[in-house]
Formats: structure tokens, sequence, C-alpha cells
């Protein structure tokens, strides 16, 4: 009798069951990596819009003051206090610096429950040092995992884990 090269089927069966299971066992992993890089991606966002507020505050020798709007995930920065509020649809016609819809762009990644929470409802930032007249958080949840942007009375903003498990989104220590 002959031998030839190959595998059998009860061989092959075995490493696609070993596969199946592998498969199973790390596919709610991705889910969650998927879920710390878009809001990390966001709050890292709202960081850095809140940074340049800053800077322009400064530069522009004007108070600057962002506003935000929980419904709609939305934020607007503005030379002035709002007369108007954003709606939920981020429409802002006292915004004449800029208007951001930061939850929109995530719509495809299932991020409905993430939510914006403030104190201070809006931040104003000072051209003469870029401090904020009282410091405050937003916080921004997803379905497992919570951030929190925060302004400290300095102008000082950081990025914190506020999530129930210490180290849930990396490289953001708890706050």
């Amino acid at each position: 009798m002959k031998k030839t090269a190959g595998f059998t089927l009860i061989e092959m069966l075995i490493v696609l069951a070993i596969l199946a299971i592998i498969a199973t066992l790390t596919a709610p992993a991705l889910g969650l990596i998927a879920e710390k890089n878009t809001i990390r991606s966001v709050a890292e966002s709202i960081k850095s819009d809140l940074q340049w507020t800053r800077t322009e505050a400064i530069k522009r020798s004007k108070n600057l003051t962002v506003s935000y709007n929980q419904a709609g995930g939305c934020y607007g920065i503005s030379t002035a206090p709002l007369t108007s509020p954003i709606t939920a649809q981020c429409d802002c016609p006292d915004c004449d610096i800029k208007t951001v819809s930061a939850l929109r762009d995530h719509n495809n990644l299932e991020f409905s429950a993430l939510t914006f929470t403030e104190t201070p409802t809006s931040p104003n930032f000072k051209f003469m040092r870029g401090t904020v007249s009282e410091g405050g958080h937003l916080r921004i949840n997803s379905q497992n995992l919570q951030l929190k942007v925060i302004v400290s009375s300095l102008g000082r903003i950081r990025i914190c884990d506020d999530s129930t498990t210490p180290y849930a989104v990396n490289n953001y220590a708890p706050c």
C-alpha cells in the first residue's frame, strides 16, 4: 500500500473545531476593543477642542465659551454666552467659531448610549491666563465604559477613566 501525503478528514475536523472555539472566545474581546477605541477617540477630540479653545481665547484676547447639548451630543464654541441654546439637531446660531457634533460621527458603532453630563454647563475660558471661571467635567458614557474630561479652574484639561473597573480604558488613570 502506498502512503500519500495529506490530512485525513478527522484531522481537518479537529483543526476546524479548535479554530471555532478560539473564534468564539475572542469575538467579544474584539467588540470591547472597538468600544475602547471609539470612546478614546471622542474623549481625545473633546480634549483637543477644549485645549484649542483655551489657546484661542488667549490669542484673540477674548473670553470664549463652550456650550453643550446633552441630548444631541454636540457642543459649540462662541465668543459670548449663548442667547439661545444648542438644539438637539446641533443647530447653534450663536456659535460664531465652531459647532461640533461629537457623538453623531459614531452612530455606526452604536454609541447611542453615549451621553454628556457637564458641570459647569458652559465653561468660559478667560483670555488673560486661559483659566476657567469654575472647573468642571464632562462625562462620556458608552455601554461598558466611562471617561471623564476634566477642566480645572486653572484651565488644565485632562482625561481620566471613570469606569467601574480601574484602567478599563488603557492609558487613562482612574478618576
